[in-house]
Order: C-alpha cells, then structure tokens, then sequence
C-alpha cells in the first residue's frame, strides 16, 4: 500500500527534505505561503546549524510525506538554490483599539525593508525537530 500524499499546509519545521536522486539534502526550516489563501510559495532548506539555509520555490518541490519532503532537484544542484532570506517584519496596527503610538506610526513605513538573513536562534528550533526523527 502507498503512503498518502499530504498538502503543503501540514509540513513541520524539521522534517527531512529528499533531493530528486533519493539523497537526503537536508530539513525543512521554514515553510513560506499564506495558508489562509492557501499559497504555497516554498521551503527554507536547511543541511546543518550553521549552514545558511536555502530558499526552494514551490515548484521544485515534489511529493509531501508524513514527516518527508521530496524535490524536484538533484542534490548536486541544491548548492546552486538562492540563500533563502527572511521577509522584512510588517508594521500591524489594530485598527478598532488606536493608540497613541500606533496613530503616530500610521504613516511610517518598516524602516527594515529589505531581506534579511534567517538568524542563528531562530535555526535552533528546526534543526532540534531534524535530529528528534
């Protein structure tokens, strides 16, 4: 019997990531889409701690197993793969309780706009979920 394949919506921090040739590449760190809407846009790939990880859009991504992610990339191409960078924080006023301080910063932009590299505490977690399987 085949194992079922699973949305994008359930993939975990941590679970294995498989290049196209069956070669374990590395774990998942972040998963990257708006699950409201259910956009998929990719995967945060990480291969160790202190490795940057690497960013895989959502087309080369292949079959989704329980605690498993297949690619559509060989693993000697995976080193080719951008540095996945982490979006910019965004500014979220609640509109129905103004403050004082939130009124103030209505027309200010993030002065961070631009990408930013993923930070080493926020690896830890995911790549502690990669060595519980």
């Amino acid at each position: 019997m085949d194992e079922p394949q699973l949305s994008w919506l359930v993939i975990q921090p941590g679970w294995a990531v498989v290049a196209a040739d069956g070669s374990e590449i590395g774990y998942v760190g972040e998963i990257v889409g708006d699950d409201d809407a259910d956009v998929f846009d990719g995967l945060a790939v990480s291969s160790g701690l202190f490795e940057e990880p690497r960013y895989v859009p959502s087309e080369k991504v292949g079959r989704i197993f329980e605690g498993r992610v297949e690619l559509r990339v060989e693993s000697n191409d995976v080193r080719l793969l951008e540095e996945y960078l982490e979006p910019p924080a965004s500014l979220d006023i609640d509109a129905d309780k103004p403050r004082w301080s939130d009124r103030v910063l209505e027309d200010v932009t993030d002065v961070r706009s631009k990408p930013g590299k993923v930070p080493l505490w926020k690896r830890v977690r995911p790549w502690l979920a990669s060595r519980r399987r």
